[in-house]
């Protein structure tokens, strides 16, 4: 069998044209040309260029899927955060000891003897607002998203 039989025979097998060069010693420009002359190769070859825009498009909608659904995700979460403020403003007009701690959470550290979260001043000043310590639960914290720290 002559390599230009062998070439078409292992390009119709699904074998890359590099890998047949590579298997019949010549160089890839060397293959093609070969190839050329056969219309077998311009059929398989318009059939690997369809699978592969097929597998394309199939990859390209998959990530829009995935992004599509984390950005509902998050859209999600700032929704609630956001029902969560509108109703503790419009309960009484001021927010809470509560939602002012949770809005200011990465100005508290937490004091594991007291069982308190306290004020940091290194933050910078502390509002009038801010009361500087707030009994916590240790099971309440993961909702604040704080570790505990001594």
């Amino acid at each position: 069998m002559d390599k230009k039989t062998k070439a078409l025979e292992l390009y119709l097998e699904g074998f890359k044209l590099v890998e047949i060069a590579q298997q019949l010693g010549v160089s890839q420009p060397a293959v093609t040309k070969m190839l050329k002359q056969f219309p077998e190769y311009h059929q398989e070859k318009e059939r690997r260029k369809k699978e592969n825009e097929k597998r394309a498009k199939e990859w390209r909608n998959e990530y829009k899927k995935q992004k599509r659904e984390q950005y509902d995700e998050d859209y999600e979460l700032v929704l609630k955060d956001h029902r969560e403020a509108t109703a503790a403003l419009s309960r009484k007009g001021k927010l809470s000891d509560e939602v002012l701690v949770k809005l200011c959470i990465l100005h508290y550290d937490y004091n594991k003897e007291k069982e308190r979260l306290v004020f940091n001043e290194s933050a910078g000043k502390r509002p009038a607002d801010l009361p500087r310590s707030v009994y916590v639960h240790k099971n309440v914290l993961k909702q604040f998203r704080v570790s505990i720290q001594q």
